[in-house]
């Protein structure tokens, strides 16, 4: 797969299945696996970011990951996570066009 470049706002490049996130407010750089599936599922799902619980983004991410079991964490990791899928979808629209 192809690295896709990221703008540092939310997500760093993807490589070999691996996408960086910064997390919490100190921008903690975090590499999760699985998001292409989780986002791909949600945008099946006609899910928009917004539309998306915390709990809903942290378990489908847990599936593939390890989140630290602490609501100040979790709550940094899902704020990630939907920024994450948000860019995902605007890369699905850009692609479309």
């Amino acid at each position: 797969m192809t690295p896709l470049p990221g703008n540092g706002d939310c997500c760093l490049p993807r490589s070999d299945g691996i996408t960086y996130l910064k997390i919490g407010e100190q921008g903690i750089t975090v590499g999760m696996q699985g998001l292409e599936v989780i986002f791909q599922q949600l945008a099946l799902l006609n899910r928009q970011p917004e539309e998306t619980s915390d709990e809903e983004l942290i378990g489908m991410a847990r599936r593939y990951n390890y989140i630290p079991r602490k609501a100040s964490i979790e709550k940094d990791y899902a704020q990630a996570l939907r920024q994450a899928y948000a860019a995902y979808l605007a890369r699905q629209r850009q692609n479309k066009r």
